[in-house]
């Protein structure tokens, strides 16, 4: 049973409709709502929201914060990555690394304020590395490009239904910090561990739904909410796992906004703010 999927990711940007249009032209992700001061984007036919602009011209943006390394799209199939990247090859997008992760194929690109976004495909369960102890071992290889472009000649300019938020990768001032946080405040399983440089974490045994590195520096600045860049991202969990969470809340004592019975609000170590919702 899948008891938590990521919802959407909300960005804060300086210039509303270039952004829109690079979500739009580049990702292919179809308007949902629009208003002079937010747009939200996601799947057409569904009408799932994915990533949520908001307008902020006064932002200040700044490299050396925690915040979003980058947010990742799920696409539902290899043959999906395979067209898409066929589309951004075509409109001649600026592609900055691709690679094989063991248990999925990834493109890597950055949106036009440099928030970085994942493109990828899962693998079949049974090529993962799932290890005794149930971590799940990820690798960074070459992709085989050649053979990914091969599977199809048609180019997917708009993101297909079923693609969902897969992960959300962060850039963290303090491991020990997050670790206590994602691992024993939100009980999610610690899936693979980089030494000291990164961390993943997951729920219902998938590779990981949170990335943590340290890649900006360690200590870094803690992000504040006047900065461009990752504005919150959301949990969407089901019924009883989603009321399990708040009563261990509750018993740790940790402090979180009760929106209403179907939506809580909290802060992770890193100043990122997390809506959490039932499905």
């Amino acid at each position: 049973m899948t008891t938590m999927t990521l919802g959407k990711v909300s960005l804060r940007v300086n210039d509303l409709v270039k952004q829109k249009n690079f979500y739009q032209e580049v990702i292919g992700l179809h308007i949902i709502e629009e208003t002079s001061q937010k747009v939200e984007l996601g799947i057409k036919e569904t009408g799932e929201v994915l990533v949520s602009l908001v307008t902020s011209s006064k932002g200040y943006q700044s490299e050396k914060t925690t915040g979003l390394y980058h947010l990742a799209l799920l696409l539902p199939s290899r043959i999906d990555l395979s067209g898409f990247l066929r589309h951004l090859i075509e409109i001649k997008a600026p592609l900055i690394g691709a690679a094989d992760h063991g248990y999925s194929e990834a493109i890597y690109l950055e949106d036009l304020e440099g928030n970085g976004i994942e493109i990828y495909a899962d693998k079949s369960l049974d090529k993962w590395d799932i290890q005794t102890d149930g971590k799940i071992k990820g690798v960074t290889l070459e992709l085989d490009a050649e053979d990914l472009f091969s599977l199809t000649d048609q180019s997917i300019k708009k993101m297909p239904i079923g693609t969902k938020m897969g992960h959300v990768h962060l850039s963290v001032a303090d491991f020990k910090a997050n670790e206590q946080f994602y691992g024993k405040t939100l009980n999610f399983q610690l899936t693979d561990d980089l030494g000291g440089h990164a961390r993943f974490f997951s729920v219902d045994g998938y590779h990981h739904h949170i990335g943590v590195n340290n890649w900006q520096g360690i200590g870094i600045k803690k992000r504040e909410d006047h900065y461009l860049g990752l504005d919150y991202y959301q949990m969407i969990w089901e019924k009883e796992s989603f009321e399990q969470l708040k009563a261990h809340l509750k018993q740790q004592e940790v402090d979180f906004f009760e929106v209403n019975d179907q939506e809580f609000h909290l802060v992770d170590p890193n100043g990122i703010l997390i809506q959490m919702h039932v499905n």
